[in-house]
């Protein structure tokens, strides 16, 4: 048997909860059906109160072609929302577009339960929307976005309408962690390696998506009043075309030893990564990152060429949030093999939260 067959995760339960309401801490391939948090019972089973300021859920998308990086996300606090997207230009290394809504809860987000299929995650703006939708029976994911913004002196606008394919490519990556200090339980969905269909246009200029790659982040738990990571993720190609996907993360999702979110998707199939370590300048995030894991199978340098900032003092709630979108390059190693990467497109993310 290959290296690479044994390096596979224990299918993704059913449920969040067991029998007895208690959580199914661990790492899984494949797509949680629902977050059914409500099934927790006895010391992970929140009160009122704690659900409704502790309750956290978003989802992000993100894809890229050689010419083309777009990502969007909607952000659901419960007592307020948020949305954010980005276009960046890879051939001339430029940003086409960079643009954040705060909103209400209620009516302006919508993010269900089921991370998968049955998907439902938008963000209504004054004349616009961002959405991302998968039908109960679906195999891919439908992307709708349109929005547009004064900013700078200028009308930035950004539209994306198109299809992320599930059918054919790689299991997705899910997780049920333990959060530590005041929260309780946290869920992550990532997929990764997904192809792309349809068309952006950003900046004054029109890029088709087909045969780009892509992949998708869903996260919704009950989070500690201070949270704070560092996370990348990388969608692309190797030089012979095979789709390539990564995910690292350093401070979140750390506080069992059997849930660990770093992985890498190769072709249709998923493998775990060891822990992370960043390293990077914080007062300089254009300056070169470099990312490792604790057992050398990883050693990646990321080039910054823009960055996405929001940074608010809202009293209840202060964020700072940083997310670099550039290029990841150096070697992964999987089993018997190193994979070269050379210029795959991506993001880092430097978060700092008190929500």
């Amino acid at each position: 048997m290959k290296p690479e067959q044994d390096a596979l995760f224990p299918p993704a339960p059913v449920s969040v909860a067991t029998s007895g309401g208690e959580p199914r801490f661990g790492t899984y391939q494949g797509e949680l059906p629902e977050v059914d948090l409500p099934r927790l019972q006895g010391q992970w089973a929140p009160g009122r109160t704690t659900r409704l300021l502790k309750r956290k859920r978003w989802h992000y998308t993100f894809a890229a072609t050689p010419e083309v990086a777009a990502l969007f996300a909607v952000v659901d606090l419960g007592y307020t929302s948020s949305a954010f997207a980005v276009a960046l230009d890879l051939r001339e290394r430029k940003p086409l577009c960079d643009v954040s809504f705060l909103g209400t809860p209620g009516p302006m987000v919508v993010l269900g339960d089921k991370p998968g299929q049955g998907l439902k995650a938008s963000f209504r703006t004054l004349g616009g929307r961002l959405s991302v939708q998968r039908g109960e029976n679906d195999e891919r994911y439908r992307v709708a976005v349109d929005v547009s913004r004064l900013r700078t002196g200028s009308l930035q606008s950004f539209q994306w309408e198109g299809d992320m394919m599930v059918a054919g490519g790689p299991p997705a990556l899910t997780v049920v962690a333990p959060v530590e200090g005041d929260g309780l339980v946290n869920v992550t969905m990532k997929s990764n390696g997904l192809l792309t269909f349809g068309s952006l246009e950003a900046g004054g200029k029109r890029f088709r998506l087909d045969g780009g790659v892509g992949g998708m982040d869903y996260t919704q738990g009950y989070l500690a009043r201070h949270t704070a990571w560092r996370w990348a993720f990388a969608s692309g190609r190797l030089a012979d075309g095979t789709p390539v996907g990564i995910n690292l993360v350093e401070g979140f999702n750390e506080g069992n030893a059997d849930a660990n979110e770093n992985a890498l998707w190769l072709g249709d199939k998923l493998y775990p990564l060891a822990r992370a370590r960043f390293e990077y300048d914080a007062k300089d995030l254009m300056a070169p990152w470099w990312l490792a894991t604790v057992d050398g199978a990883v050693d990646l340098r990321f080039q910054p060429l823009h960055v996405h900032r929001e940074d608010r003092n809202l009293r209840l709630v202060v964020s700072h949030f940083a997310q670099p979108v550039g290029f990841f390059n150096g070697t992964v190693r999987v089993g018997s093999r190193t994979l070269e990467l050379s210029n795959v497109p991506g993001v880092t993310e430097d978060q700092d939260m008190l929500w």
